[in-house]
């Protein structure tokens, strides 16, 4: 905090240009080398792609370790780009005709990071360990292939809906069709793993990864700085040009702005309101900042196992209370209000189905009806972040006109998210979804599914359960015939509306600003910060060119 403190003192007294410091050198060719640096204002929490599940995580995780199949990277030019699967570790594959047998082989001779060879044997064991570790969010991701079901209930050690003939290829077998599972392919936690470096690692496997992405670990002082460096093993050298990635941790969102403008970080994202209506009013930085849809959603969640909230009524009344504009003015227009989790652009999506009105009549009647005529006291937590805490202050102001009373809870982003996947956790509480792929299975089953329900990690955090929601959504993962599978999200969109386990509010933009001579980089819909293929267009000596 003093390193904080001593930069905002030293901004106050620097001068008043405030424009880009840099710019590009003009290499009309990728230059290899350099560190790009950029900062969080949380932490990281673990490497171990098992169990990674939140945003900060992500970044390095994604760095770390390569998957079967991946997405192209993005593009300012063409939004569609970044969206499209294209091959990893995976040198080709094969579909079924009839949409249950997926086969892939290897690309030759891979390593990991270590040199160590890589064999098609431990990506079934990497899968087979997230099925059987309770901590792990992503075993109920498989459950559709066949046999998952049996060690997912611990009945079984190893699913025999996978195999490996041999070491260059691995076969996945479908009880049925499943539209997304290609997708489902590209997450982290399917990447492989070592049994024996995972035994050898034990407890610390969370800080010892073994990866065989285009980066690997070179050092971590937990919740102070995390720097990945180039893998001088990885299978496509050429993919990569930075030498290192250097991700500062805990930093608030305004300092972070105020070391990217002294030249210190290669991008800032997700800007404090008053930094972000100042840079996009600029002349000389408009140009570096990319503003883009992601898949993701945005309002606030209801235990609905718990009172008052295990009654529609009082959720139902609450989407009324809530007056969405007020949200869209906060986030400086930068939003788009929703009427449920499938956002903008989302197969599945009904774009006819309008979000809840403002309408605090409603919502007092529907209170009343539910027998709490002049309303309630509740707890509403939310994480230590800026833009949560004002947003949280604005929910607060709207639910009081119709009598419910909001005491706001802060929590560190740690804390905030062990606590919301418990049962026993918190009633009522802001909550996020960042798509992991660009499939309604990965909203609507992974968030309201009741096979998502644990006792810890709980994707499905409401803990909703609606058996003809979970047949519904049964039945639109293995459906073949588009239009009729679109019908059934339809179907399912307006049974989570009626419902409405959440607070449905909005869903954001994503706005990063970088340096004039960052190069090969555009936020990625589905990756968000995916820096492995950026490179940095300084000069010779390897600094920043002054402007």
């Amino acid at each position: 905090m003093r390193a904080s403190l001593a930069l905002v003192a030293l901004a106050a007294c620097g001068s008043p240009d405030r424009g880009p410091k840099f710019r590009a050198a003009g290499s009309p060719t990728p230059r290899e080398g350099g560190s790009l640096r950029f900062a969080t204002k949380d932490q990281v929490r673990t490497l171990d792609p098992a169990i990674e599940y939140d945003d900060f995580s992500s970044l390095p995780v994604h760095a770390l370790f390569d998957t079967l199949v991946d997405y192209e990277p993005s593009s300012e030019r063409d939004p569609a780009v970044g969206l499209a699967i294209v091959p990893r570790l995976a040198e080709t594959w094969q579909i079924s005709p009839d949409g249950r047998r997926y086969t892939f082989t290897l690309r030759p001779d891979l390593v990991y990071s270590d040199g160590t060879p890589l064999v098609a044997d431990d990506i079934k064991y990497s899968l087979e360990r997230a099925m059987t570790m309770p901590d792990s969010p992503f075993g109920q991701f498989l459950a559709g292939i066949s046999g998952a079901g049996d060690v997912l209930s611990g009945k079984a050690p190893r699913c025999k809906g996978i195999s490996t003939p041999s070491p260059r290829q691995i076969v996945f077998t479908l009880d049925q069709p499943n539209a997304a599972f290609l997708y489902i392919l590209t997450m982290s936690f399917t990447t492989p793993q070592r049994r024996e470096h995972v035994a050898l690692a034990g407890d610390q496997i969370r800080r010892q990864p073994l990866g065989c992405g285009p980066f690997r670990l070179a050092a971590w002082d937990e919740g102070q700085r995390l720097v990945l460096e180039r893998n001088p093993h990885y299978w496509d050298p050429q993919r990569v040009h930075l030498d290192s990635i250097v991700m500062i941790e805990n930093i608030p969102r305004d300092t972070q702005f105020l070391m990217f403008e002294r030249g210190e970080l290669e991008s800032a994202d997700r800007l404090s309101s008053p930094d972000l209506l100042w840079v996009i009013d600029q002349p000389d930085w408009r140009p570096y900042v990319h503003r883009r849809d992601v898949l993701n959603a945005y309002g606030s969640r209801f235990n609905v196992q718990q009172k008052p909230f295990d009654d529609r009524r009082v959720r139902q009344a609450l989407n009324y209370a809530l007056d969405k504009q007020h949200t869209i003015k906060l986030l400086n227009g930068a939003a788009t209000p929703s009427h449920g989790l499938l956002p903008p652009g989302m197969f599945g999506r009904d774009d006819t189905l309008a979000p809840y009105p403002h309408d605090p009549a409603k919502a007092r009647a529907l209170l009343a009806e539910a027998g709490y005529p002049n309303g309630f006291d509740t707890d509403y937590v939310i994480m230590n972040d800026e833009e949560a805490e004002k947003l949280a202050g604005s929910l607060q102001g709207d639910l009081a006109e119709v009598g419910v009373h909001v005491h706001i809870s802060i929590m560190s982003f740690s804390t905030y998210v062990t606590a919301l996947g418990r049962p026993d956790g918190p009633a009522f509480a802001k909550s996020t979804w960042v798509g992991d792929y660009p499939d309604p299975t990965n909203f609507l089953d992974a968030r309201f599914h009741s096979r998502m329900i644990a006792e810890e990690n709980s994707n499905n955090d409401s803990f909703y359960r609606n058996p003809e929601l979970d047949a519904l959504l049964d039945r639109a993962r293995g459906e073949t015939n588009r239009d009729a599978r679109a019908a059934m999200y339809h179907r399912a969109e307006r049974i989570l509306y009626d419902d409405a386990p959440w607070i449905w509010d909005y869903h954001q933009m994503m706005t990063e600003v970088t340096q004039p001579y960052l190069m090969g980089y555009a936020p990625h819909p589905i990756w968000l910060r995916d820096y492995s293929s950026a490179w940095l267009d300084v000069g010779p000596d390897g600094t920043p060119v002054p402007r």
